[in-house]
């Protein structure tokens, strides 16, 4: 295996096959063991994929050329601050499952957050083409917020990570706080 300079990603050789007794997780404390082993070997099997898919698309954008693994990671670290920063998550979560929602909605379902931060959030979102705000003509203006198709799409490739990681980790799902 090798590091991959545009995606400081580990790149497995061609050919490369993971071993059957790999597919199962090792026991750290808070890691499920208990992992059907041909679900760990499709996530496995997925996550190599991502990685050659994401290598592919740098390669055809060009910006594999224009950009070192330093700027890249940069970047990716910009985008991720902003994205899953406090509450920025949430309002994305639950849009998704909402489709579409007015701001106290919004905020009520989030519960302490003030009108202010979400205000500043969703700003954000917006701005990132995550979010589209619509302000429909009615006295009072109403508005409503719901994701763009760049906001719903980013949802459904987080959707894999996330049950990944419910699946493995047991204790990142406390019943007791829900």
């Amino acid at each position: 295996m090798t590091i991959d300079p545009l995606t400081t990603e580990l790149v497995r050789e061609p050919g490369f096959r993971r071993p059957a007794s790999t597919t199962t997780l090792s026991p750290l404390p808070g890691l499920r063991t208990d992992v059907d082993p041909s679900i760990a070997g499709r996530f496995a099997e997925f996550a190599d994929e991502c990685s050659r898919f994401s290598r592919e698309i740098v390669e055809r954008s060009g910006t594999a050329a224009t950009a070192t693994t330093e700027e890249h990671t940069r970047l990716n670290m910009q985008i991720a601050r902003t994205v899953f920063s406090k509450w920025s998550i949430d309002i994305l979560a639950f849009l998704f499952t909402g489709r579409v929602a007015r701001f106290q909605e919004i905020k009520k379902a989030l519960g302490p957050i003030s009108s202010r931060v979400l205000s500043l959030k969703l700003s954000r979102l917006e701005h990132l083409g995550l979010v589209e705000r619509t302000v429909f003509d009615t006295r009072p203006p109403r508005v409503q917020y719901a994701l763009t198709p760049r906001g719903r799409r980013v949802a459904r490739l987080g959707e894999p990570v996330f049950l990944y990681l419910r699946l493995t980790e047991s204790s990142m799902v406390r019943t007791d706080l829900i």
